[in-house]
């Protein structure tokens, strides 16, 4: 750590700022940072936001200061968007401001390669040793608190919060994550993209989410520990693990990724397995990539820990025999279990199917009968009820993809505690499944059904929620349970 640890109080005026200053604003700039004028424009900060520019004497209506010294108010946050060699003086005026947080913009650090880039970050964190105030970043987009509607300029779609809580060192894996996030209706509480983390870092933000009541899941995209410590960070995780789910991203695990890393935020190259084995002891749920990282918050969003699955037996209900075989393949894969069902469930089962093309054992292959609505849910409810089955898979077709259909499956649901979720066919290629599945997703949203767009991607997600669970079992950590509403 470079200072410090910050109290929990501290982290707070971070997410929750008063008075905030922008330097460097400009209307006729075309730096992405701009947009933030917009976005502060129409927020609750419209009132006490100040732009910074001795150029102008007002921007957007705003009164617009020479220097953030003329600023006759206290300020929590300052934003800087500005060429690298003009940022060492401008931050010795916001040490002497008493500014707590600042948000460099700018890239052209250490992540150049140069002497000069990593000599820069050295001379800021001179400027600011021995006062108050601290670095967000450099090449960052800052923070989001989606309970009060800051959020990064460019992730435009709004949603409902929640409990998850992110951090990235990328700006740009954090606004997807937030504008995919919000379509899928993942529903986030905060999120601080620090780039380089030269002064502030991930174990800083770690310990804030896991002290704070309000996030219930984190999630992290990382290249490097930044100016932590290996060993910081493992120890923050095994705190962390014990009472919060984390997932972690970590970027440039190949060589030719971490050449890529480097010379993204200066992240020095480590080695992969040190990262494997830290995750595996600490319980950190590790991913690979954006659509590993999105299905798994999500997963986890939605199931942990209302519907803690009791093992890894899946139970697979579908109209065809191939779809079954290839799903068993999947979820075997990821080291699941597609056990059979007890002859009394089969017995059920084999009452409502013809003698033919079906499979009643698991996975329970319906034929041409799991196209008739209901044989379909009477099959999926004596599955659900079926003591060998932990977690039910309900993998649909087109003829599926109608509201109607998921308000009589989600029925079913609403009455056991065991995990579930829906595959969706692929809706990319066919507009007007696509359009009929916009209405049946408003009420999987509201009513917070776990779906997939990949059968892949559900069986690895629920795989790393089962991992999880195993891992708390394992080191006997009581999981506290929710009921359903």
């Amino acid at each position: 750590m470079v200072k410090d640890q910050n109290k929990f109080e501290d982290l707070n005026s971070l997410f929750y700022p008063k008075h905030i200053a922008f330097i460097g604003a400009s209307e006729s700039s075309r730096l992405g940072s701009m947009m933030y004028l917009l976005a502060f424009k129409d927020s609750i900060w419209s009132e006490t936001f100040y732009p910074i520019n001795p150029k102008y004497d007002r921007i957007m209506d705003w009164k617009c200061y020479p220097t953030i010294l003329d600023v006759p108010y206290p300020i929590d946050t300052a934003y800087i968007s500005l060429k690298t060699k003009f940022i060492p003086e401008v931050l010795k005026e916001c040490v002497k401001k008493g500014i707590k947080w600042i948000i460099i913009f700018a890239s052209g650090f250490s992540e150049t390669g140069t002497p000069e880039g990593k000599q820069l970050e050295l001379e800021l964190l001179k400027i600011i040793e021995g006062s108050n105030t601290r670095i967000i970043g450099p090449n960052c987009l800052g923070p989001l608190n989606a309970e009060i509607g800051m959020a990064f300029s460019f992730a435009s779609q709004k949603g409902n919060h929640g409990g998850v809580s992110f951090m990235s060192q990328s700006g740009g894996h954090l606004t997807q994550l937030v504008n995919v996030g919000y379509k899928r209706d993942i529903r986030f509480r905060y999120g601080i993209s620090f780039g380089n983390q030269i002064d502030l870092n991930c174990v800083d933000f770690m310990r804030y989410y896991r002290q704070n009541s309000k996030t219930t899941l984190i999630a992290a995209y990382l290249e490097s520990s930044g100016s932590a410590t290996g060993h910081e960070l493992f120890i923050e995780l095994r705190k962390t693990t014990k009472i919060k789910p984390v997932i972690l991203w970590k970027g440039g695990y190949t060589n030719d990724g971490s050449r890529a890393a480097f010379s993204h935020t200066g992240a020095i190259a480590s080695n992969d397995k040190l990262w494997k084995s830290m995750a595996k002891q600490t319980g950190t749920v590790l991913v690979k990539d954006n659509e590993e990282f999105w299905n798994t918050i999500k997963t986890f969003e939605l199931l942990y820990p209302k519907f803690i699955p009791k093992g890894r037996n899946i139970g697979i209900v579908t109209p065809g025999g191939g779809a079954s075989v290839n799903m068993t393949d999947l979820f075997a894969s990821q080291n699941l279990n597609i056990p059979e069902l007890t002859t009394k469930s089969q017995s059920k089962i084999g009452e409502k199917l013809p003698y033919v093309n079906v499979n009643i054992k698991n996975p329970i292959d319906l034929g041409a009968s799991g196209f008739i609505l209901d044989i379909y849910n009477k099959c999926i409810e004596i599955v659900a009820n079926d003591q060998n089955i932990d977690i039910i898979i309900i993998p649909l077709w087109p003829d599926h993809i109608y509201r109607h259909v998921f308000i009589r499956m989600i029925r079913i649901f609403e009455s056991s505690l065991k995990p579930f979720a829906f595959c969706l066919p692929n809706i990319a290629d066919d507009k007007a499944l696509a359009k009929r599945f916009n209405s049946a997703k408003k009420l999987l949203h509201k009513k917070r059904v776990l779906y997939f767009l990949s059968l892949r991607e559900a069986a690895r997600s629920i795989s790393l929620l089962c991992d999880y669970v195993d891992f708390l079992k394992s080191h006997n950590i009581p999981i506290a349970k929710r009921n359903r509403n």
